[in-house]
């Protein structure tokens, strides 16, 4: 198996990609925002079919990485709020702020591995050209209809 394409090496990337999260997340709330709106804008590029990166692959892997951290920071806050409880006392242990780091990345990290492993996994199973190829064509058969486009996206 080719190791670029290997789902445990490739997963890699929603921890690496949680580590800028987790800066955001420790340091202040409108990063925090400006960060999960940078995720929601790599997935509407992806829904758009806007070419992020050079390969289909890539765009592939780039759009799973921003779903399976989203769902690692959803995940991880109910894991947390789970284990912790929902009651808001005061705890006398100090947690210093590179505990505070740890303990937020791995909450948030473990959730977003197993996602973008099972992700990857099923991407290996597509073949991305020949889906793409589709794609097109179907494209070209919509710009044949008989109504006039609103826009002509090649117009630009």
């Amino acid at each position: 198996m080719n190791i670029y394409r290997n789902p445990f090496t490739v997963g890699l990337w929603a921890p690496a990609y949680l580590l800028v999260g987790t800066i955001t997340i420790t340091t202040d709330f409108l990063l925090t925002a400006m960060y999960i709106l940078a995720t929601l804008a790599i997935i509407g590029a992806y829904v758009t079919e806007f070419p992020m990166l050079p390969s289909h692959y890539m765009n592939e892997v780039a759009h799973k990485t921003s779903i399976a951290t989203l769902m690692g920071m959803l995940l991880g806050l109910v894991l947390f709020l789970g284990f912790t409880g929902f009651s808001e006392q005061t705890d006398s242990s100090p947690i210093s702020a590179s505990g505070k780091f740890f303990i937020t990345w791995t909450v948030m990290s473990a959730p977003a591995y197993l996602l973008m492993v099972f992700f990857v996994s099923q991407i290996n199973k597509r073949d991305l050209e020949a889906e793409h190829a589709v794609r097109e064509e179907r494209k070209k058969q919509r710009g044949r209809t008989s109504h006039p486009p609103l826009m002509n996206r090649d117009g630009f």
